[in-house]
């Protein structure tokens, strides 16, 4: 397929991507690392000949925009920043990008290969030896909705969850009472606002499947398997926060700080910063490791119930 063609059947993707991008550089959402993974993302979204993952990965970015935007003020006085400024999420850098979008994306790219390199009469001349390239190839989509149900469910717990009444607890310990901000906190708004974007990703996921080509109507369990693992997710991702990654607070004023584009915190000498949990994994590896391992489970899990498109 040369460019031309590729650009006239993708015609509504790329103008969706170019006002995402314009969007992104005026609003200030991405920086300019940032925006080149996620033009890298969406042109691998676009390879697929399931248009499904492409508008999947559209109201994902909309709705982290939005529930980010939510109470901005607020969580800016919740939490510090540790380059010394007011908490809250900036521009989402490359790293970001990939922790959110960098599983779906191999996903889809090995589901485009195995749709595009192997039909049947490639599977009956025996260029995939056994039944596993079809399985597979079956199985992806259901990899590829339910992580993005997950990173929804995950932005959703995090960005409102901290603007919860209720004092947050650690979720590896209940009774304990933490800072909000804390990694591996959690509320009870902010796990319902977590299993709402689940809901979100997989009402618009079951359209798109009626929808779109090929129009593979996506069973009603598999509706209800990735939106339970969709929430999953988001648990998933506070138990390896609580577990796997520090939360450095401010001694003096007891707020958790944040390192900019999800990097890791350093504790400053004279201890004005107290460090708790072990220092294993950043929280962009937090992310990344949760949205693989969500993946993984619901395709493991569809097999095992014997759920497939």
């Amino acid at each position: 397929m040369d460019i031309s063609t590729f650009a006239q059947n993708h015609a509504g993707q790329i103008a969706a991507t170019i006002g995402l991008v314009t969007f992104a550089l005026a609003k200030n959402k991405l920086t300019p690392g940032g925006i080149a993974v996620a033009i890298l993302v969406a042109f691998v979204h676009m390879l697929d000949p399931w248009p499904v993952f492409f508008w999947l990965l559209v109201p994902f970015f909309l709705l982290g925009v939005l529930v980010t935007k939510v109470g901005h003020a607020e969580k800016a006085r919740l939490t510090k920043s540790s380059d010394g400024s007011a908490g809250g999420e900036g521009p989402r850098g490359w790293m970001q990008v990939v922790a959110n979008g960098g599983v779906a994306s191999v996903l889809i790219a090995l589901h485009t290969f195995l749709g595009a390199s192997s039909p049947h009469m490639a599977l009956r001349a025996g260029v995939y030896p056994g039944v596993y390239a079809p399985v597979l190839q079956r199985l992806l989509p259901i990899g590829i909705i339910a992580h993005y149900g997950a990173v929804a469910a995950d932005t959703f717990g995090s960005e409102l969850g901290i603007l919860a009444k209720s004092t947050p607890v650690l979720v590896t310990a209940p009774w304990k009472k933490v800072p909000r901000g804390t990694n591996g906190g959690i509320t009870v708004e902010g796990l319902s606002y977590g299993l709402f974007a689940s809901f979100l990703i997989t009402c618009i996921a079951y359209a798109g499947t009626y929808l779109m080509p090929p129009y593979r109507v996506m069973d009603i369990r598999i509706a209800i398997l990735v939106c339970i693992m969709g929430a999953f997710g988001s648990i998933l991702d506070s138990l390896l926060g609580a577990t796997m990654q520090a939360t450095v607070t401010d001694r003096g004023s007891g707020k958790v700080v944040e390192g900019p584009g999800g990097q890791r915190v350093k504790v400053l000498d004279g201890g004005s910063r107290v460090q708790l949990g072990r220092d294993i994994m950043t929280n962009n590896g937090v992310n990344l490791a949760m949205a693989a391992l969500t993946s993984l489970f619901a395709m493991a899990a569809a097999w095992v119930l014997d759920l497939s498109f």
